[in-house]
């Protein structure tokens, strides 16, 4: 999916937004700017022409900002040398909001329509806006792949570049064929989780493994407690390339438990992730997924 973003000056005029409000969200959209640039293909950039002209919150424009001369500390000169060269050099283009907005309802699986902002634009959906520094790229790549998901070699494709931080087995691809369709969004939620929540439950040496499932299936809200498997562990082994190349096996017991699909028909289903916490000698000690799907 190609994903066409556009900079207008909702983007950058907010009343209430204070000068440091507005150098943090900021800071939020030039960090994320390199992940634009690893995956540039699938996503362009474009500022509306008058954009340049908006009042910030210091009180200057954005292109007096970007090019004034006055003392500033250095997070400052870091954004002055990110606006002059690079941001001002974006793409221009005539488009309204009112334009975005009509466009942003034929978003589909080929391409799709958002809106960088330094806050919310009233009108516009959150899932349409990435909105600094509460919401990122990734954040809109992920929403977007749950409601296009395409199939499940394109799910797992786009999945290694908006998860970069896990690694997924290729049998993925297979597994989770069966499920796809009806667990799209459960399944993006759920990869969130491993994401952008594990990390903040790291595995000590002889830690509780299911201790710490507990505590993170809480802090994910996850739809129901994530498990070790109890039983049965010969069949959750996988088998992974590690730094030398040589296959290694890794034995994935904990898992998450999909039982809820998309619209939350009432019936538990009996569909799974299972992975592994991650080993040193693969993939640098990423989150191995190691199987989307049926119960194992």
């Amino acid at each position: 999916m190609i994903a066409n973003f556009y900079i207008i000056p909702e983007s950058l005029s907010f009343d209430n937004l204070s000068n440091a409000d507005f150098l943090s969200s900021f800071s939020g959209f030039v960090s994320d700017y390199r992940l634009f640039l690893d995956n540039r293909s699938d996503n362009n950039i474009f500022i509306k022409n008058d954009v340049y002209n908006v009042v910030l919150p210091n009180g200057k424009s954005l292109a007096e900002f970007a090019f004034s001369r006055d003392e500033t500390n250095g997070e400052e000169r870091s954004l002055k040398q990110f606006l002059s060269s690079v941001f001002l050099k974006l793409p221009t283009c005539e488009i309204s909001l009112d334009t975005l907005k009509e466009n942003i309802k034929n978003n589909s699986i080929e391409s799709c329509v958002g809106i960088i902002s330094m806050g919310q634009i009233d009108g516009v959906a959150d899932e349409n806006q990435i909105i600094y520094d509460s919401k990122s790229w990734l954040d809109f790549r992920r929403y977007h792949l749950g409601l296009y998901h395409g199939d499940s070699n394109y799910f797992i494709a786009e999945c290694v570049k908006y998860y970069p931080d896990l690694f997924f087995h290729e049998n993925n691809s297979t597994s989770i064929n069966q499920i796809l369709k009806e667990f799209s969004h459960k399944i993006v939620f759920h990869l969130n989780a491993l994401h952008d929540v594990l990390p903040r439950f790291p595995v000590e040496q002889n830690c509780n493994h299911s201790d710490l499932l507990k505590k993170f299936s809480i802090e994910a809200n996850l739809d129901e407690t994530a498990t070790l498997e109890g039983s049965g562990k010969d069949k959750l082994e996988f088998s992974f390339k590690n730094e030398l190349g040589e296959d290694e096996g890794v034995v994935c017991e904990p898992h998450i438990k999909l039982c809820k699909n998309n619209t939350n028909d009432g019936i538990y289903y009996y569909n799974r992730i299972y992975f592994s916490f991650g080993k040193p000698s693969i993939q640098g000690s990423k989150v191995l997924i190691a199987h989307i799907g049926k119960h194992l």
